[in-house]
């Protein structure tokens, strides 16, 4: 599944994280010891006049012991060369503070005599929309850095193909008008959810109920992306809510996904508006 993970900064580009991978194994993991070779390296072409070679998935896996970590982002984007480095600065990121929380977890374990049950961050992105102007990418992973249980892990990036950068979903949405606009549905669907993962109608009244678990949820809160279920348009948004937002963490991650109508399309920006479509 997927505790929210906030994009980290470009701590460190390609060829630095390409260069740590030839180097011996890594000290342990944050938010491991085998050598990492590089991803995804690209081969000079035998033929200048050829076009290049399709881009591949990109991923990067290292272990060293009970300390793992694993980054994964799809062909799609890989072929994106300021978005590839970007993701590839990231996932460097994301393997040093892994790298440092494992040692330093493990010291703690060492120190105060308890067991070291690992260390790990897991995350892979896959595409929700490919269209002319934008790509639309959610990712899902789990990370654990020791208790009884970890926590899922989900991130969305929105690139911008022509300004080659990434989005924040406020450059997309008037959000208080997107939030006004889709409450009353999302709601509904959100109890309609809880219903059916609980076996048995919410009651907002429940005083057996944690208020948090059968009130709704503020949807501006959670994490919002557009989708494309058809293929031609962002005819879908979707709402994200972590473990312990809408339910116990036994329920898991909610994903309430709702079609774009007209009073929808009137939040989007001007700028984006074409890449939507009710559906």
């Amino acid at each position: 599944m997927r505790a929210v993970s906030s994009l980290a900064p470009i701590c460190f580009l390609a060829p630095l994280l390409l260069a740590a991978c030839s180097g011996g194994a890594p000290s342990a993991p944050g938010n491991a010891a085998n050598a990492m070779a590089p991803v995804n390296a690209a081969q000079p072409a035998e033929n200048a006049s050829e076009p290049p070679a399709p881009a591949e998935n990109a991923s990067i896996s290292v272990k060293a012991g009970k300390v793992e970590f694993d980054y994964a982002w799809p062909s799609e984007a890989a072929g994106i060369p300021d978005l590839d480095a970007w993701l590839r600065g990231n996932a460097a990121s994301l393997r040093k503070q892994t790298e440092e929380g494992g040692k330093s977890e493990q010291a703690s374990a060492q120190q105060n005599g308890y067991e070291f049950h690992g260390y790990s961050y897991s995350e892979a992105w896959h595409v929700e929309a490919d269209l002319p102007a934008l790509l639309v990418m959610q990712s899902d992973g789990y990370s654990y850095t020791g208790g009884a249980h970890g926590m899922p892990i989900v991130t969305v990036l929105f690139w911008d193909k022509a300004a080659k950068k990434r989005l924040g979903t406020s450059d997309l949405f008037d959000l208080p008008a997107l939030t006004e606009t889709l409450k009353p549905r999302f709601c509904k669907a959100l109890n309609a959810e809880r219903s059916e993962r609980r076996g048995e109608p919410v009651d907002p009244k429940d005083a057996n109920q944690l208020p948090e678990f059968v009130q709704c949820v503020d949807p501006a809160k959670q994490i919002i992306l557009p989708v494309s279920k058809g293929g031609k348009t962002l005819d879908t948004i979707r709402f994200v809510i972590m473990p312990y937002e809408a339910g116990p963490y036994v329920e898991g991650i909610y994903e309430i996904d709702l079609p774009v109508t007209a009073a929808v399309l009137k939040a989007v920006k001007p700028a984006y508006k074409a890449s939507f479509g009710a559906s």
